[in-house]
């Protein structure tokens, strides 16, 4: 199916488990999504939250090595 994406997040508080499915159309979106997210931007509104800025960090990976 183009365009396919689904997830399943499984567990609950500091236990849970994301699995996402998608084919190469929505995975090759998801990475150009990463070009117009303003990542200082980001990081510098959660400069105050460490947690957060380490999950945009992460995010931001991630999206990275699905355009590779």
């Amino acid at each position: 199916m183009l365009g396919s994406f689904e997830y399943k997040l499984d567990g609950n508080g500091d236990a849970l488990a994301l699995d996402i499915k998608l084919d190469s159309v929505s995975a090759k979106a998801l990475a150009r999504l990463d070009r117009y997210i303003s990542w200082p931007d980001i990081l510098k509104l959660t400069e105050n939250d460490p947690e957060a800025a380490k999950a945009a960090e992460r995010l931001h990976t991630v999206l990275q090595h699905m355009g590779q």
